[in-house]
């Protein structure tokens, strides 16, 4: 009997080991970076993301909405990379879609950030960080204005803001900051990502001469996904054979312009739809495919990204 019980327990060890999780539902999407080695890099994890991590609000349908998950709600369902688009306004910094304000300021998302770290300390949020729409009425930089969120007692601990790629024992518990707005190292810290091109597919590198590999096709055409699909596919794959330590940064996110006005579930329909059936086929192959930045993530989404993974 003892021994029929401990072949059963091998069993299971070994199918787990080689495997990861059998079951997608059994992945513990709130720890899941506790399942990975402190020395392994950011850049040869595979990272669930969000695009317009804070958008949740649009004055026509289709228009500015990109979530339908508040930033606590994504990062509960594993989200661990967060696109944060800031607006400048009367010296504070506050949530916007382009021209429309997402009822959500700096603190907001800050709160949800650090109270989640707080409560799991084997994880890591990289928060991308960038100014949006036009500034009004200031009387400081934006950079400066960003500098008193960083340097404000709730918050200074959990920011990691060094220039490199790190390995993820060394963030555990922190915000690693992506800086996509005008600055400098010694003033707000962090990787600089601010070469990054419009609509296109850009090589930039951290200061230890890492690369950083970021594909952001947003312009989708009126007709067919097929071309979107094909750049993140190449991205997916990409990030798989790589031996550089490349940090892809891989956005599935992007609009059809219909009327001129942008329609973002069009893209996001389908595409979330395609990459929940490339993940699956690979599911329990221990492969990694870099950040993958989507809208409208889910836990279905995010599941089959980590099966592939873990």
């Amino acid at each position: 009997m003892k021994s029929a019980i401990l072949f059963c327990l091998l069993t299971t060890l070994l199918t787990i080991s080689h495997w990861g999780f059998a079951d997608q539902s059994t992945i513990p999407l709130t720890d899941w970076m506790a399942q990975t080695n402190d020395s392994l890099p950011l850049s040869a994890i595979t990272i669930p993301g969000s695009h317009d991590s804070g958008a949740m609000y649009e004055p026509i349908a289709g228009t500015a909405k990109t979530q339908n998950l508040t930033i606590r709600e994504q990062l509960l369902i594993g989200v661990r990379y967060l696109d944060i688009r800031l607006r400048h306004y009367e010296d504070a910094l506050v949530v916007h879609h382009g021209a429309v304000y997402q009822h959500l300021n700096f603190d907001d998302v800050l709160v949800s950030v650090t109270d989640f770290l707080a409560a799991h300390p084997t994880e890591t949020i990289l928060m991308e960080v960038s100014q949006e729409y036009e500034a009004y009425n200031n009387t400081r930089s934006f950079e400066q204005t960003f500098v008193s969120y960083e340097n404000n007692d709730l918050y200074r601990d959990f920011w990691w803001t060094h220039s490199y790629i790190p390995q993820l024992g060394e963030v555990r518990g922190k915000i690693v900051l992506l800086r996509r707005f005008a600055g400098s190292f010694w003033t707000s810290g962090g990787i600089d990502i601010t070469s990054w091109a419009d609509n296109a597919e850009s090589d930039i590198y951290d200061t230890r001469n890492r690369p950083i590999h970021i594909q952001d096709y947003y312009v989708v055409k009126v007709t067919s996904n097929d071309n979107k699909w094909r750049a993140i596919k190449q991205n997916l794959n990409a990030a798989k054979n790589d031996t550089q330590e490349t940090l892809y940064i891989n956005f599935s996110s992007g609009y059809r312009p219909v009327l001129g006005i942008p329609n973002y579930p069009s893209v996001a329909n389908d595409i979330n739809a395609r990459l929940i059936n490339y993940f699956g086929a690979l599911s329990g192959q221990k492969q990694h495919h870099g950040i993958i930045v989507s809208d409208f993530i889910s836990e279905q989404l995010t599941r089959s990204e980590l099966a592939s993974y873990l």
